[in-house]
């Protein structure tokens, strides 16, 4: 064999044993306190931990994970029960060894995990050292020691900062400089165009779009490995709840913009998609309902959902049935419905600055407490050319219908029903329970849906 073949043969040899010990995963135990006890080794992901593996542990409090492939790189949780655990950073090398004798937990071997350590420790003692200055504040009361222990407040936050770009710095490639990265706060602009100098409105709105725009510029939301650790829910609660204003208009754009970006990683765009759309369904804000529909049909029913079995697309299908055409800022579909005397009646017809919608059975629980309260706190109390009540029976008993009406000398407001069912009321208005309440304006554009009684009373009270 000619030399220089023979040189690389040798090369290659000599590699092997680097190469194998590359690509697998070992992380040994030592945790005497712990003997014959069962640890589970765990990850993050989407801010949830999930099992990867279990052993015992000898007599002796020995024990070893091992794994043929390297394991994803992320944060991992050595856990052996609710009040015993220890969270770990696993990057390239995963040859590890876990152990504790009297004192602290200690880690040895892989560079990264012993990075993550250090700067977990670091971390806390920074925060023991801010939570002492911050008790002395609250007590403090002459202004020069408030003032000194202000500027020491300052002086620690810049000494982590100053310790976060370091570290970055010194371990730029390593998962771990991306870790630590996404602790970095988004930039802040340090002047403004002349245009909006001395305009407050305009600087305001100026921040928010920078904000919004900056937001991710030190955590790549597209990285899977940040999705392994138990930051980032987190962090998508802050931007899409805190953030961004609680506006479709806001919350939209921004929404699809970042998924758009994710489907290059599928699993990212997997998860992403499910947070954002689960988020906006669970919002607090009516609006948010909007996003729920515009994503599900846009990613959900339009089969870009991969992970979705056929049941869940069908659940979804409902719900955006449901919904879709009684989103706020829509027009109310019109409801042309007979009153007790069998006349017609047109909700959109109604000629007041206001129109409630309330659906409603006599035998509902709810029903029996909220309408008269509606009929005598919100209507009576309201100017006549203000506000106008179409009150929509969803039953078909026309006698426990009439004799609620007159018990409780519901007069005044209309008085409606669909004595066949023919109008899809409960489809257009998303009638699954009552009672069901609207507030539209003199366009009969929906402003408000699922609204309860205090609601309507302080919206009046505040437009009297």
């Amino acid at each position: 064999m000619p030399k220089k073949y023979t040189r690389l043969f040798s090369l290659l040899l000599a590699l092997l044993p680097w190469l194998a010990v590359a690509q697998t995963s070992s992380i040994e135990i030592h945790l005497p306190h712990q003997a014959n006890d069962t640890v589970v080794l765990g990850h993050y992901f989407n801010s949830k931990i999930y099992a990867n593996d279990t052993l015992i542990l000898n007599s002796t409090g020995q024990g070893h994970f091992h794994s043929k492939q390297p394991l994803p790189q992320g944060i991992y949780v050595l856990y052996l029960d609710k009040n015993t655990f220890f969270d770990f950073l696993l990057g390239e090398d995963q040859q590890l060894s876990i152990s504790q004798n009297k004192g602290p937990i200690q880690l040895s071997g892989a560079k990264e995990s012993q990075w993550f350590q250090d700067f977990r420790n670091y971390m806390a003692h920074q925060q023991a050292q801010s939570n002492q200055l911050r008790q002395k504040l609250q007590k403090a009361q002459v202004l020069d020691s408030i003032q000194s222990i202000q500027q020491q407040l300052r002086q620690l936050d810049e000494q982590v900062l100053s310790f976060w770009k370091t570290e970055i710095s010194r371990t730029q490639g390593s998962f771990y400089a991306t870790f630590v990265s996404t602790n970095l706060p988004p930039s802040t602009p340090k002047t403004f165009p002349d245009s909006i100098h001395h305009n407050d409105s305009l600087k305001a709105a100026y921040l928010y779009n920078y904000r919004k725009a900056h937001y991710w510029d030190h955590f790549d939301l597209y990285d899977i490995r940040l999705w392994r650790t138990p930051i980032i829910e987190a962090r998508l609660k802050e931007f899409f709840n805190e953030v961004l204003i609680q506006h479709p208009d806001s919350v939209l754009p921004s929404a699809i913009q970042l998924i758009e970006g994710s489907k290059a990683q599928p699993e990212v765009f997997q998860n992403l998609t499910s947070f954002i759309l689960n988020n906006s369904a669970q919002s607090k804000y009516m609006s948010m309902e909007n996003v729920f529909v515009a994503l599900a049909q846009k990613y959900y029913l339009n089969g870009e959902a991969f992970w979705i079995s056929d049941k869940t697309k069908e659940n979804i299908a409902r719900e955006v049935h449901f919904r879709k055409n009684n989103l706020l800022g829509n027009t109310a579909k019109e409801l042309l419905l007979e009153d007790e005397n069998g006349q017609y009646q047109s909700l959109l017809q109604q000629g007041t600055n206001y129109t409630v919608i309330v659906f409603w059975e006599p035998d509902c629980g709810h029903c029996k407490q909220q309408i008269p309260q509606l009929f005598n706190e919100v209507f009576l109390a309201a100017d006549p050319s203000d506000l106008s009540v179409f009150a929509v029976f969803t039953g078909t008993d026309k006698q426990a219908w009439t004799d609620f009406l007159k018990q409780h000398e519901l007069n005044g407001w209309l008085n409606v029903w669909d004595p066949q069912q023919t109008s899809n009321f409960r489809v257009n208005y998303n009638v699954r329970s009552t009672p069901m309440i609207y507030l539209l304006d003199a366009n009969k554009t929906i402003l408000g849906k699922q609204l309860t009684i205090e609601q309507l009373k302080a919206f009046f009270g505040a437009n009297r």
